[in-house]
């Protein structure tokens, strides 16, 4: 009898206990132990509005809240609510939070049916299609549309782990998200199927979120070390990612692994110290990454990386890059198994403190090509406005386009254009950050790109130059090359013909319609040589005529009255001689020589209504009219520098030996003006822009900018789309500068350039083509947009 009435009161202070422990138990606590994702919900409206509003938000939780969205709408609190996941489907939910009197009040809903199970002393609630059964203990509401789930949580026993992770939370964020592999639809956040699968533990995220996208920040825990590959990184540091700034612009998937250490990194990730490799080129990398069809490898001295590559040969050089053949072409197949695999990494180049594999030359070509144009990843916009969101070291690094975050998600994310994970490992857990965000593209603005390369069939003799299709009202591209072979490449890239010509072409092609029926032709001399040319590369009978004595100068081209009336001059020596289009000498011009050879090619200006024919003579400037008489008689003497004559400010304009810039009016009065300009110094002018060059000093209307120092070309100037362009070419660093009338330089310049270019607008496409060459025998034309 006392045996019996003592288990009595044990039960009864059992019992007794238990509710007041229920009392003050916290909702998490009643979490099952058997549970795979948990979302807590900080903000309850930011919350539902975010499964409304964000595109990224719905997609993910819509699955697991279809069933409980409509009930949470009938909650009013300010408390964290927590859902919880056990079932694989995740069609079944456990809904748990601090109870209190206006929690949950039935009777303001419409549309619901509500009754009370007696036995069970549990509520059952439908609201329209919905139906939820709930209960209270202690001071938490629960609810479940799982009966037998809510029927047996009194006796469920608390999973201390998963509380401590859940207490880690932010309660700043919108909602938190813990989850393991049996919640596919979270682990999609990872970008990795390797790291999500067979992780028996809880990845932990919180979420913030705006009209843009999402982003998230928080933790992986990995206690058994074979649980998770991002293992692989133990007794490593993280490193920044350097891949990116190689990646081309348009790279849909970058997957970036980094360490300090790769013998320690190989050997985790391999689990077997016998069978990891000791000796191998890798041990110089401090980080490598699959780029699309790449691989990329980065270390602080890729000398060693070369030195240590014992298979290979080198079998062409590219832009002054040796690509080399690898005869160990399998190297990264299964050795960066899970984080990476690729097969045939046939060929490989050395790029700056990058060293660039690839299954084909062309590919290989086409990368270096956009790291040579800094059209890489790291300098698109939409990169660079997620970079806050991201820390600047990582061990483990994935980057998406909106084309590569559509296979991570399975559906269509057009615009979201700026997507990237990073692991940061440390001891037993990963840090994690995350960004998926829309980014409208305003490159198209500003954006440079290479449209396409031509190669010829020698070493280019001169640099290209546009001249205009008649038939399609653009520009075509016109080159020679050492053997005198003339091509016209179509402004797609095409050759449309050769033709073998006599001797070098002297300065720019000419046009003309010497029909006058809308059709041009290519005028030019060389040294023995007047050609003309129709569309086709045929010679205009009667040309080409031939001269016994050299041409000295290039062909100049007059059209006094803009009446196609053409005079074509050809300069030999101290002698000028005129043809017209028919190639008819023109008897009513004569010059008289003044006994010096003439030093610049003659030019033709119209000022009011009146001609000049203008060049330099030994040290006369020589001003003539239509007629070959003086015009003008210039007294004062002009050492000639070299540079061309030009009208600017309605004077005749060059500079001398001394730098000076030299001008004449129309009364042939000579004033000078000192520009500071050493001897060696280049100039060309419109009629209001004087733009001057000397070793790395470009003044552009007074404007001056310093450039590195180099070898550069002559400056050019181009007026387009009634902006004044600026060009001059390093030929010593390869790079090509475009700048504007105010000495800004165009975005996204200089581009890789070997000679120097033309700016014209070649097809029909909105923007401008700038042509220059990309090695000895190939052209290469960038898009401006």
């Amino acid at each position: 009898m006392k045996r019996l009435v003592f288990l009595s009161i044990f039960i009864i202070t059992l019992l007794s206990c238990q509710r007041d422990y229920n009392k003050t138990k916290l909702p998490y606590k009643f979490i099952p132990t058997e549970t795979n994702a948990i979302i807590k919900i900080n903000e309850l409206n930011d919350f539902l509005n975010s499964i409304e509003n964000n595109e990224i938000l719905t997609d993910l939780y819509n699955k697991e809240l279809k069933n409980a969205s409509k009930i949470l709408k009938n909650f009013n609190t300010t408390n964290p609510i927590y859902i919880a996941f056990a079932d694989s489907t995740h069609s079944n939910y456990l809904m748990l939070t601090k109870n209190d009197s206006t929690l949950f009040v039935i009777d303001s809903i419409s549309n619901h049916i509500s009754e009370t199970l007696v036995d069970l002393k549990i509520e059952k609630t439908q609201i329209d299609d919905n139906v939820v059964y709930h209960k209270i203990i202690g001071n938490t509401f629960a609810g479940s549309n799982d009966l037998e789930l809510l029927k047996t949580l009194d006796y469920e026993n608390e999973n201390a782990a998963l509380s401590k992770l859940i207490e880690t939370t932010d309660d700043k964020s919108v909602a938190s998200i813990l989850f393991n592999s049996k919640a596919p639809n979270y682990s999609k956040l990872l970008f990795s199927d390797a790291v999500a699968k067979d992780n028996t533990d809880f990845t932990i995220l919180d979420i913030g979120y705006s009209d843009k996208g999402i982003n998230y920040n928080g933790i992986l825990t990995s206690k058994d070390s074979s649980a998770n590959v991002l293992n692989s990184f133990k007794n490593t540091i993280p490193q920044k990612i350097n891949t990116p700034s190689i990646a081309p612009y348009n790279a849909s998937s970058l997957i970036s692994i980094a360490y300090d250490d790769f013998s320690a990194f190989n050997r985790n990730l391999l689990k077997d110290s016998t069978t990891a490799t000791s000796e191998t080129f890798l041990n110089f990398t401090n980080e490598i990454a699959l780029i699309d069809d790449a691989i990329i490898l980065h270390s602080l001295d890729t000398n060693l990386i070369l030195e240590s590559i014992e298979d290979k040969s080198n079998i062409e050089s590219f832009r002054d890059i040796d690509i080399y053949e690898f005869g160990d072409s399998d190297v990264f197949k299964s050795n960066l198994k899970p984080f990476i695999t690729f097969e045939k990494a046939n060929y490989f180049a050395v790029f700056e403190n990058f060293m660039v594999f690839a299954s084909s030359t062309e590919t290989l070509k086409s990368i270096l090509t956009d790291a040579l144009n800094n059209n890489t990843l790291s300098n698109t916009e939409a990169f660079q406005s997620i970079n806050d969101n991201l820390s600047d070291e990582a061990s483990l690094f994935i980057f998406k386009n909106s084309e590569g975050l559509s296979d991570v998600l399975g559906k269509n994310m057009i615009g979201y254009n700026a997507n990237a994970v990073q692991f940061i490992h440390e001891d037993n857990y990963t840090h994690i950050n995350g960004v998926i965000q829309k980014f409208k593209k305003r490159a198209a603005s500003n954006s440079v790109a290479e449209t396409f390369t031509t190669k010829i069939d020698a070493t280019i003799l001169a640099s290209p130059q546009a001249v205009k299709n008649h038939v399609t009202n653009s520009h075509d591209i016109v080159v020679q090359d050492v053997n005198n072979m003339l091509y016209l490449i179509s402004s797609s890239g095409n050759i449309l013909w050769k033709k073998q010509i006599q001797g070098k072409v002297l300065g720019q092609i000419e046009q003309i319609d010497m029909y006058k029926n809308g059709r041009l032709q290519l005028a030019f001399t060389t040294p023995n040589r007047l050609y003309v040319l129709d569309r086709n590369g045929k010679d205009v009978s009667p040309f080409p005529l031939k001269f016994n004595d050299a041409i000295t100068h290039p062909l100049s081209v007059f059209d006094y009255d803009k009446r196609k009336d053409y005079r074509l001059l050809v300069t030999q020596g101290k002698n000028l001689l005129m043809y017209n289009a028919k190639g008819q000498s023109v008897d009513g011009f004569k010059y008289k020589s003044n006994g010096s050879d003439i030093n610049t090619q003659p030019k033709h200006f119209r000022i009011g209504s009146k001609d000049y024919i203008v060049f330099g003579a030994g040290e006369n400037l020589q001003v003539l009219n239509r007629q070959g008489n003086v015009r003008i008689n210039v007294k004062d003497k002009v050492r000639f520098s070299g540079n061309a004559i030009y009208l600017y400010q309605n004077k005749f304009t060059t500079t001398n030996t001394l730098g000076q810039l030299i001008q004449v009016d129309t009364k042939g009065k000579l004033s000078t003006e000192n520009l500071n300009l050493t001897n060696k110094h280049q100039i060309t002018t419109t009629s209001k822009t004087l733009v001057s060059l000397r070793e790395n000093r470009l003044v552009i209307k007074s404007r001056t900018i310093d450039l590195d120092y180099g070898d550069y070309t002559e400056p050019s100037i181009f007026y387009l789309n009634d902006k004044i362009y600026v060009t001059t070419t390093d030929l010593q660093s390869k790079k090509v500068y475009l700048f504007d009338s105010q000495a800004k330089s165009i975005p996204n310049f200089p581009v890789f350039g070997t000679a120097s270019a033309t700016l014209e607008k070649l097809d029909g496409e909105r923007g401008l083509e700038l042509i220059s060459q990309s090695d000895d025998k190939t052209i290469v034309v960038y898009k401006l947009h």
